[in-house]
């Protein structure tokens, strides 16, 4: 057994021997081959080094050949040593970057530049939640202090989005040789202002102002308005300019066009905030959560459940988020109107807060009805009648529109800025770009509003003539 034991640990002994002479054998090769690499790598950049200074030293004689107007085969012949020696260099190179060092050196680019990119999106994002938040909260202070103040907001938004529409088409060479331009497109904007508002505002001023003068007002009301248009009219002809008749009438359409989308538009906001704030923070939240949920459904299931492209307009859009937002709005627009109408101030028109002083008589849309469901449904959910308020119908409505239309304002948006290559609108508020990258939706979404209520709410009395 003793015998047995001594041979095997001599074995052993052997076995490391022979393992540890054929480890010292391969880094012996290890260490040879990392000496002439060195050297090649020093040899490399000592040739660069005196391929550098060749054609340094050529082209100083190249020069003065030249002067000379002569030796047209010397100038050749080392033109075409240059070529010979560049295409070595330029293979040498392309070697040198096909192997797996400089593989590596990218490998590990791409993963910094990765963990960067993850980094700069968590920033972003919580940048955007951040001033997302500051915005809802000074929106909602600026709607607690009444129906006025939410008016100047309107006004104030119109003015800053029509600014960065503006800016969008201006071009400042051209702009030096027409300067009275960019005022006329000012006194256009405004122009529309006055003619929209100054008929509605009189609202606003019912208490303050006399009988006379609101009549007065009232009367002259389309002549003003005429008067400002034609004298704008007269004003825009008289300023074009030889050379520059093409440039002043892009300008002026996109003018015109941006006048419709953010004034015309935006009336409808007016109407709705004087027939009750209700009927304002309604179709706005609609269009925000929206946002949201398209935002995060497409986070999570984005390219999961259909691999086809939304919109070419809108790359990162997909279907998921589309369709997520969708169901996600309709949910909130069922449930929304409940926390609404616990603030009865907010159900109440303009009209009658000033005349009652606050109090108001609820509208038959704020009250619970009950309402008979379908056989059909009844088989399913066992339940024949529903208790709701009538609003809660008239809000799913609008949050079916928020989720399949209004998105479109929003496309339009892109478009605009895919054609004149630029990322947001302004950078004004940090994480969401301008103005109109935010109100993008809100335009045609405030009118579906002010038409759906003047339809099926309180619909306008038909002129009898």
């Amino acid at each position: 057994m003793a015998e047995d034991a001594s041979e095997s640990d001599l074995k052993t002994v052997k076995l490391k021997r022979v393992l540890s002479q054929k480890s010292i054998a391969t880094k012996s090769k290890v260490d040879q081959l990392r000496e002439k690499f060195r050297n090649l790598t020093q040899q490399l950049s000592e040739e660069t080094e005196t391929s550098l200074a060749y054609f340094e030293s050529y082209y100083e004689k190249f020069s003065t050949s030249l002067q000379a107007k002569k030796e047209e085969d010397k100038r050749q012949k080392w033109l075409e040593e240059m070529r010979t020696q560049m295409q070595t260099l330029t293979e040498t190179l392309r070697q040198l970057e096909n192997g797996p060092a400089i593989k590596e050196k990218k490998k590990i680019k791409e993963k910094e530049q990765k963990s960067v990119k993850k980094q700069s999106s968590l920033t972003k994002l919580l940048t955007r939640l951040v001033f997302g938040f500051v915005m809802i909260f000074s929106f909602l202070g600026v709607v607690n202090a009444g129906h006025m103040y939410v008016c100047l907001l309107v006004a104030f938004l119109q003015i800053l989005t029509f600014r960065e529409l503006a800016n969008v088409r201006y071009k400042a060479y051209k702009a030096r040789h027409v300067p009275m331009f960019r005022t006329i497109q000012w006194c256009w904007f405004y122009t529309a202002m006055f003619y929209v508002y100054s008929e509605g505002l009189q609202g606003f001023f019912m208490g303050s102002l006399s009988d006379e003068y609101r009549n007065m007002m009232s009367a002259f009301h389309d002549f003003l308005s005429f008067s400002l248009y034609a004298s704008m009219f007269c004003i825009t002809v008289l300023s074009f300019k030889k050379g520059f008749y093409k440039y002043q009438m892009k300008q002026l359409a996109w003018t015109f066009i941006t006048v419709f989308m953010i004034v015309f538009q935006m009336k409808f906001a007016i109407d709705n905030i004087k027939a009750g704030l209700f009927w304002f923070l309604l179709p706005c939240s609609l269009v925000i959560c929206n946002d949201c949920m398209a935002y995060f459904s497409g986070k999570a299931f984005g390219r999961k459940l259909i691999n086809k492209p939304f919109m070419k307009l809108s790359p990162n859009k997909t279907w998921e988020g589309f369709i997520g937002a969708y169901i996600f709005t309709c949910i909130f627009a069922f449930v929304y109107p409940l926390v609404l109408v616990k603030f009865k101030w907010l159900t109440c028109s303009m009209a009658e807060l000033q005349k009652t002083d606050g109090e108001c008589t609820i509208d038959k849309v704020f009250l619970p009805e009950v309402y008979d469901l379908p056989p059909l449904l009844v088989s399913l959910v066992h339940i024949e009648s529903i208790r709701m308020l009538p609003v809660q119908m008239h809000s799913v409505l609008l949050g079916m529109f928020a989720s399949l239309v209004a998105p479109f304002g929003g496309f339009f948006a892109s478009a605009i800025k895919r054609a004149y290559d630029i990322k947001d609108f302004d950078a004004l508020i940090p994480g969401h770009g301008g103005i109109m990258d935010r109100m993008d939706c809100q335009f045609i979404m405030a009118m579906a509003t002010g038409v759906h209520y003047t339809t099926f709410i309180q619909p306008k009395v038909t002129c009898k003539c």
